[in-house]
């Protein structure tokens, strides 16, 4: 079934059951659904993450990395999502939630705040 809607309920029910989560952003800023699920998912849920996504770099340790345009490699990533042993996806989503809560809003504006300061 597809929805398409803006439901917050329906967003936050999905991210708190799902066994993999694939965000595969061709290119954009900081991909908060990236950070969301790893935090509210329940389940020890793969995150599929594209190697061009902002939040890559912080992100790809506990992910599984794909390319955007690659529908084979992006296949066999969920392949292995679904696959994946219970210790394995329980590591993988330690590493996520605990990047994400390390790296909090607090980390990122102080970060711009330093970036600021190198061009003055």
């Amino acid at each position: 079934q597809t929805f398409i809607e803006n439901n917050y309920t329906q967003a936050i029910a999905g991210m708190k059951l799902y066994d993999a989560l694939l965000v595969n952003t061709i290119i954009e800023g900081m991909n908060l659904v990236a950070k969301e699920g790893p935090v509210v998912n329940d389940r020890n849920g793969v995150l599929i993450l594209s190697a061009t996504s902002g939040v890559h770099h912080q992100l790809a340790e506990g992910a599984l990395t794909v390319s955007p345009t690659d529908i084979e490699g992006t296949m066999n990533a969920l392949y292995e999502a679904i696959t994946m042993t219970p210790e394995d996806r329980e590591r993988r989503a330690s590493l996520l939630a605990n990047s994400v809560c390390r790296e909090d809003i607090t980390h990122w504006l102080h970060r711009q705040f330093l970036d600021i300061a190198d061009l003055l």
